[in-house]
Formats: structure tokens, sequence, C-alpha cells
């Protein structure tokens, strides 16, 4: 979107368009403007030496340096307007997640305010080489990972009532996170709600998981790393039964997998992303696995067939009924899945580059159902 004056407010993990712009990430809320070719940040006094070093040009204040004393110094709504006072801009546009209090006091002193309708830096959606090696770097520790779990998985021994055991201990979800965990952090990522979902809980997409693991069942495990250093996501699901699965959930799992192949066959620069998502569909229906409501529920695939991945785990473009079509370098997900509530779900998921001619792995990681 073409604009003169864009403004955020907030941190750089609730607007990673700040962090891709200024080059500027911190955990406290800053305000930042672009107005022509210029940026500015303003930022708290404590932090105005390494946000001088971001290795980009933008101009940076401080509240002391834009006059505010007081508890003015505190309030982000103060820095916005004393920092577009000294401009002397009269008019921004802001994202639809703006805060709104500081948009009210805005308007209040006469500054008008735009809310975008479409992305503010769609340059954002076709990631730069030195972009996909970071990515790259958490897609690597998120398959490092899920080669751990997937091993425990299978090196476990059902008992008697069926429940997982290693070693004689119980294999819970929890068990199998803290080990995803622990990999992740030596590969200097974290990842928030790590999904480890068993039977039942399985048929929930992000539903995290919880209490022991059975023998027989599927098992979802959704890793979406962050990298610690750059900020940079991967992501990367598969679904694994310890032993022998039901005859249905062979039948889901295979669907799911040749929806995954079908969906990666179309997906090619130029592409229309609805219809990437619309071969998923399709696949399913062909194989009579179609999607339905039932009360507050719902079965068979009911979300997106994939999303972009960068300085957010979700961003664009958005691999759904969306419009919009596929540019070389963006990275996306892949990610069909179907869920039947009382039974469990299955959900194949890689992050993917696409090409001029199609796609390739970031880093490819093997698929196993029965270990």
């Amino acid at each position: 979107m073409k604009a003169r004056h864009i403004l955020m407010a907030g941190t750089t993990d609730s607007f990673p368009d700040i962090e891709y712009a200024s080059g500027f990430k911190a955990p406290d809320p800053v305000v930042f403007l672009r107005a022509g070719a210029d940026n500015y940040l303003v930022v708290p006094q404590m932090e105005l030496g390494r946000a001088s070093r971001t290795g980009k040009s933008v101009h940076v204040f401080t509240p002391e340096g834009l006059g505010l004393s007081g508890p003015a110094r505190g309030r982000l709504r103060e820095w916005t307007f004393r920092l577009l006072r000294r401009l002397k801009i009269e008019s921004v546009i802001v994202p639809v997640l703006f805060p709104h209090g500081v948009a009210k006091h805005l308007e209040k002193r006469g500054i008008r305010v735009l809310i975008a309708s479409e992305p503010l830096f769609p340059e954002r959606a076709v990631k730069t080489s030195d972009e996909l090696r970071r990515i790259r770097e958490s897609q690597q520790a998120a398959v490092i990972a899920m080669r751990a779990a997937t091993a425990l998985i299978t090196n476990s021994e059902p008992d008697k009532a069926g429940f997982l055991r290693f070693r004689g201990k119980m294999i819970t979800s929890e068990y199998v996170r803290d080990l995803i965990a622990r990999i992740l952090f030596e590969h200097n990522c974290m990842s928030k709600d790590i999904i480890v979902a068993g039977g039942a809980q399985a048929a929930d997409p992000h539903e995290i998981g919880a209490g022991p693991l059975r023998a027989g069942e599927t098992i979802v495990m959704d890793i979406f790393p962050r990298n610690m250093t750059h900020g940079y996501w991967g992501d990367l699901t598969r679904t694994i039964v310890k032993g022998s699965a039901t005859l249905f959930m062979k039948k889901v799992y295979h669907a799911v997998k040749a929806a995954q192949a079908v969906a990666l066959a179309h997906v090619k620069a130029g592409v229309k992303c609805s219809s990437v998502h619309r071969s998923v569909v399709n696949e399913f229906n062909r194989r009579g696995l179609f999607s339905s409501v039932s009360g507050n529920q719902g079965a068979g695939f009911i979300h997106s067939t994939g999303h972009g991945v960068g300085l957010a785990i979700h961003e664009a473009p958005s691999v759904s009924t969306a419009e919009g079509r596929l540019k070389a370098g963006n990275v996306i997900t892949i990610e069909p899945g179907l869920y039947y509530p009382g039974i469990g779900g299955v959900r194949i998921e890689d992050t993917i580059v696409v090409t001029a001619s199609g796609w390739r792995y970031l880093v490819p990681c093997e698929k196993k159902f029965e270990v």
C-alpha cells in the first residue's frame, strides 16, 4: 500500500513490521514512523544506544529528546503526538491493530488517522536470501527436535493398559513437549505452545495436548520455533502412531499425505493461493472425506491449507480462500489436516520456498506414520 506517513506504536512482537522496517527489536513499546523515504523511532532512554545501532538508516528519538517530561515521558500517545508535531505531519495511516487509545488521542489533537486495508509492507512476503537463511535455521531446529520426539515414541513400549513407556517412565504429552523445548533451546530457539496431542485431543488443531500417550492412537506434533537472536520462525508438523493405527485413521493419514502432495504440485509463482487450497478440498472430497459441522465442533478439513512464515509465525500470503497469487521468494506452509471429534486427527506440515517453476524445502524432514 502506498502511503506517505506510516505509523505504528507498540512492541516489535505485536508489530513485526517495526522490526522489518527499522531493524530494531525490543520487548517494550516504541513508536515507528515512515515519512517519505525517512524512518523514525521513539524509544525509551535506555534503548537509545541500541536503537541507534540497528544497521539501517533510522532517526532515533527518546521522549526526553522530544521535550517530554514528567508523566508524559511514559505515555506512548504523547511520544506519538510529539513526534508528528515536530515533523509537522497531520495525517497518518496505521495498521488494523493500532492501539485505539493512541489513535483517539491523535484525532483529538487534530491528526487524521486512516486505517490500512492492505499490508503496510507487502514486500515482507518475498524473502531475501538473508531472511531465507534465518528461517532455515529455525526450521532446522524444528526438524532436529521432531526427529528426537519421533525417536522417543518409536523406542517406547506400551504397557498392559496401552500407555507408552520409555525405560519404565510413562510418556506424556508434557514429557515429549519438554524434550522438544530443550532441543530447541540448544539451537537458540524457543517455541510457545508446542503441540503434542494424542488420541481424541488431536481432533482439535490447536489443542497442545496433556496426559499419557497411548499406542494405536494418532499423535500430532506441531513444532514452531522462533530464533532468539534474529526472531524468524520455522513450522513443522508430523503425525505418528506407535504400533498399528485403526483402518479409518490409516485412510485419513494417507488422504492427508496425498492432499499435501497435490497441493505441492500446484505451488509455483503466479498460481492463485485459493487454487492451491481448493486442490486440497477437492482431494479430500474425491476420497469421500467431506467436512461438516456438528454442534460446536467441525469435522474433516477445518482450516486453511497454509500461511506465510517469517518474522511472524502467521503472515502473508494466506494459502486459503483469500485472493492473491504466490510469488517467488514466498515462504509458506502446506499443512492439510483432517479431524474427527472423539477419535483423533492427522496433520502434515512442511515449510517451503516458492520458486518460479515450483518450490523447494527449506529443510526436508521424513514422514513416518506407524512407528
